[in-house]
């Protein structure tokens, strides 16, 4: 009897408890930022090399992308979020510049070979990785989201999509 006691009090807490963490749900619902049209146009996308020469003819080299976009009337901030194959970020990274700069691909190897799988590693970012940005205001306000751009991929008109630095 005393476990069927105890067992109801449990249910009964639980159910209690989820009540209370509806309320606490509907009490975030309400902080939610007013989204504001236009969304973040003019995103731009390129990529840069910087290779390092090592001893015994190797580079190290990484492969950068860089994402920036136009200026947002009234920006306090910008926030990106994490497009993933398997869905979208719960987690935002704020930030002030208009740029964001994230490292593609990199590689240790023999001179002779250049950028090694340089292609192939980016080519599985721009599959599975992409970011998208909106602006942050006042008053709680946000702008819609710009569309997802793959990382990895370009809007540059340069004549390969890459700028190539030495550091000896």
């Amino acid at each position: 009897m005393k476990r069927l006691i105890l067992l109801f009090t449990l249910i009964f807490g639980l159910v209690l408890s989820f009540d209370d963490s509806s309320s606490i749900a509907a009490d975030i619902s309400v902080n939610q930022p007013q989204v504001v049209q236009p969304p973040i146009t003019g995103l731009v996308s390129t990529l840069s090399d910087e290779v390092e020469e090592l001893p015994a003819e190797l580079i190290r080299w990484s492969t950068y992308w860089q994402l920036c976009w136009e200026p947002y009337p009234e920006a306090k901030e910008y926030e990106l979020q994490t497009v993933l194959v398997e869905g979208k970020s719960p987690k935002l990274k704020r930030q002030s510049d208009r740029c964001f700069r994230l490292q593609a691909a990199s590689n240790e190897n023999q001179k002779s070979q250049g950028l090694l799988n340089r292609e192939v590693i980016l080519l599985m970012h721009k599959i599975q990785l992409g970011y998208r940005v909106r602006a942050v205001l006042d008053n709680n306000r946000v702008s819609e989201w710009s569309e997802v751009m793959a990382v990895g991929a370009t809007t540059a008109s340069e004549s390969n999509g890459t700028n190539i630095s030495l550091n000896p």
